[in-house]
This record gives structure tokens, sequence and C-alpha cells, in this order.
């Protein structure tokens, strides 16, 4: 229930509770000569009636300060018996209070009820508000002289006045703990529906955890043998080959690959078995080393390619690295190395142009274009939404496909592995970041082009 709603029904049922309390209170009035004499009220009647409008309207407080109606009617139930303000208070008390206010104030309650029972049962019938019900004439109230009722009358009026007591009291005392044990069972409820939710969430990150670890081992077990390896056969191929200095300088640029290469994996497989391999925070950015697929290495990348004596024409302007979040600045790198890896397979020997620009306010675009085999598809020249093309290469076309199709050259020893799952990679990672990919053919250059968006800059 909404809470402005709830609080105009606690408005509507105090209002309610308000008139009929304030009836009751001014009919208990009877039961006292000093307000009435003769059937007719007096002037301390009067001022009795009066003040029971405030004390009534501490029923409206019934909720928030428990205490003040069940004070409030116990001052009325000891001074003329009238006890449902008392009874009011004691069933929120009962409710909402904690467990030693709920036995206190039953016993206080229990108490006062009693006497006030016993106290009108002892008292003249024509001083008992419930005599009203029983005499033959309403005139007899508040009468002393009058004469007294049979004795059949005076034992219904008995009857009738602890009956009142006893359900009085039932309510208050057997509803109140009845609906206090509901609110605590929902409380119990809702502690062990979040109790669960934890359990089942904490099962499935075991789960993911146990995945992790024999991801992370199948990788390290499958790739690390093979790597050291070629690291090893590269040293003793670069030892070997002195007298041949291009030899001696391929074996070299494959060792270092091949060293940089188990430092990635060191670095993946770690970051796989910890979960932190997206980096959710600068804790875990600058846990990254600095090597390893971010923009800071896209010079060495390139100089890594350009020793396997592939041509590059680089242009590499990035600003404001530190504020780049990790997921962006890995992503760059990624792309720039996806990019140049299709390059050398399906082009090899072919100049590349790279163009690389990275800020804040603009955000990264990379370009990476190459001569395109002359079997791949070619694509109509349309214009491109994106920004700038790369110096000397026009715009890529909209209807362009996002994974490019081009059949790999017969003469590259690694045209046959590919799949098209590293163009389909760089798609991912541009829609991730809410960027732009597009991948093909254009006027004779294939060509890969990233668009994606700012980012804040810190500070």
């Amino acid at each position: 229930m909404p809470r402005a709603l709830r609080i105009l029904v606690s408005v509507l049922v105090g209002a309610l509770l308000f008139v009929i309390g304030l009836f009751t209170s001014a009919m208990a009035l009877t039961s006292n000569t000093w307000a009435f004499s003769g059937g007719v009220i007096s002037n301390t009647g009067m001022v009795a009636i009066l003040l029971l409008v405030p004390v009534w309207a501490t029923v409206f407080l019934r909720q928030k300060w428990l205490w003040a109606p069940f004070i409030a009617g116990a001052l009325l139930t000891a001074g003329w018996g009238d006890a449902l303000l008392l009874l009011i208070g004691l069933f929120h008390l009962v409710i909402r209070g904690s467990k030693r206010q709920a036995i206190i104030a039953s016993a206080v309650g229990t108490v006062l009820v009693a006497a006030a029972t016993v106290r009108m049962c002892l008292a003249p019938a024509q001083l008992n508000p419930f005599a009203i019900l029983f005499l033959p004439d309403p005139e007899q109230m508040t009468n002393l002289d009058a004469p007294a009722p049979p004795a059949d009358a005076l034992l219904a009026i008995t009857l009738v006045t602890i009956a009142a007591a006893v359900i009085g009291l039932g309510i208050s005392l057997g509803v109140g703990a009845l609906l206090r044990r509901t609110r605590r069972m929902r409380v119990v409820e809702t502690i062990a529906a979040r109790e669960t939710q934890r359990n089942e969430s904490l099962s499935a990150e075991l789960a993911r955890r146990s995945e992790r670890e024999l991801l992370a081992r199948e990788l390290h077990d499958t790739l690390s043998h093979r790597l050291s390896i070629i690291s090893l056969h590269s040293g003793a191929l670069e030892l070997g080959s002195k007298d041949d200095d291009d030899v001696a300088s391929t074996a070299s640029a494959l060792r270092q690959e091949a060293h940089a290469s188990l430092e990635d994996l060191r670095h993946l497989v770690g970051g796989v078995r910890e979960g932190t391999l997206a980096g959710g925070g600068p804790q875990k950015e600058a846990s990254t080393p600095p090597s390893l697929a971010s923009m800071r290495s896209i010079p060495q990348l390139v100089a890594s390619v350009q020793s396997t004596g592939t041509i590059i024409r680089p242009s590499i302007v990035i600003q404001d690295v530190e504020s780049a979040p990790t997921v962006l600045d890995r992503a760059v790198y990624r792309i720039v190395q996806e990019s140049l890896t299709n390059a050398m397979k399906h082009a090899p020997g072919s100049p590349v142009t790279l163009e690389v620009t990275v800020s804040a306010d603009q955000g990264a675009r990379i370009a990476v274009a190459n001569p395109a085999p002359a079997s791949t598809n070619r694509l109509p020249p349309r214009q491109s939404p994106l920004a700038e093309a790369v110096p000397g290469i026009p715009p890529y076309p909209t209807s362009a496909p996002r994974v490019g199709s081009s059949r790999p050259d017969a003469d590259s020893p690694l045209a046959g592995t590919g799949s098209g799952a590293g163009l389909e990679g760089i798609r991912e990672r541009a829609a991730m970041l809410e960027g732009d990919a597009l991948a093909g053919v254009r006027d004779g250059s294939f060509v890969v082009e990233v668009v994606l968006p700012p980012f804040a800059r810190r500070g």
C-alpha cells in the first residue's frame, strides 16, 4: 500500500475512534456523582467533557508514540472506569512495542480493567453506564434516590459489565498478540527470502569461480608449454645464426613475441582466476600492468609487427589516457592488435596505414587500411556517418557489412587460420562500448574503422 494511502487510512480510523471514544467517555461519566446531580450534568461534568477532547486526541498518536494513548487511557480508567482508550493503547503496544513493553502494558492494563470492572459491579446500578440498557426509566440513571432495579436486572447489568471487560481485554491482548506474531513471521520470511537469495548468489559465484579455475588451468596447461618451447627454439636459433643477420633478427623478434605472449597468458590466467579481467575499479586498473593490453603499449605493438618486415605507416595521437576506463583502454589496444593481425594474414608484405586518435572529448577512433587482394569482394562507394576517414582513405559506406568477407591469400602461411572471429570480436567490443565498427573493402583497400564515444576526464 502506498505511504500516502496508509497515512490517510490511519487518520480516518483515528477520527472514527476519536468520535466513538468521546461519546463512550461522556456516557461513562454517569458513574460519577460529582459529574451528575439528579440526572443533570453539573459544571464539573461539563469541564470533564471538555477535557476529554485533548485526552482522546492522543488516539492519533497510537502508532508513533505508543505510550501516549495508553497513559491517557489509564487515567480515564482509574478516574471513572472508562477503559476504551486504555484498551486501544494496549492493543498497539502489544503489536508494535518491544516484548518487555508489551508484557508491562498487558499487566498494568489487565489490573486497571479488572479494578474498574469490580468498581462498577459494586457500585449502585444507577451509576453503571450499562444500566441504561436494563432500567425501565432512563431518568433513573445517576439518580440514587430512584428505586433499585429488580434482581434479574442487577444480574444482567453485572454480567454485561464483566463481559465487556473480558471481550475488551481479549481483543486487545489476543488479537494484538496474533497480529504481532503475523508481523514477526513476515519479517522472518523476508529475512529468510533474503538469505535464500544470498545463498543462491554465493552458490552461483562458487560455480563461476570453479569454472574460472578450470578455464585458467586449461589455458595455462594448453598454451604455456607450447609458447615456452617456441621461446626456447627461437632463442637457440638466434644464437646459432650470428652470421646471418636476417635470420638472427627474425629469431629475436620471434623470441620476444613468445616471451610477451607468455606474459599476456600469465595476466590472462590470473584475471580469469580472480574474476578481475574486466577491471571494475581504480584499484583493479592500477594493478593491471601498463605493458599488457593498454593504449600505452600500441607503439610497442607496432614495433613488434614492423620487426616481421611489415611496413606500417602509423599516426598515433593519444590524450587523456589516464582518464580512460580500463575496458576502453583494453578495447583500443585489442582492436589495433586484431586489425594488424588481419592485415598480416590476408595481405602479407603489403603496407598498412594505421591511425589512432584518442581523447576524452572526441572519444576514440581507430582506422586500419591495407591493399585488398584482387579476389576480394568490392563494395559500392557511399557516404559514411562516421568521422573523417584516414588521410588518403575515403569514408566507409553505411551499407557495408559489419564483418568483412574476403578470401584468404594463398601465398600467406596464416591465411588459412582466419575464421572471421577477429572482426566479429572487434564489432562486439565496439558495441559493448556503444560505438560503431565497419570492416570491408573500399576503393581497393580493406578498411577497418572503429569509432568509440567520448569518456569523462578525471580531475
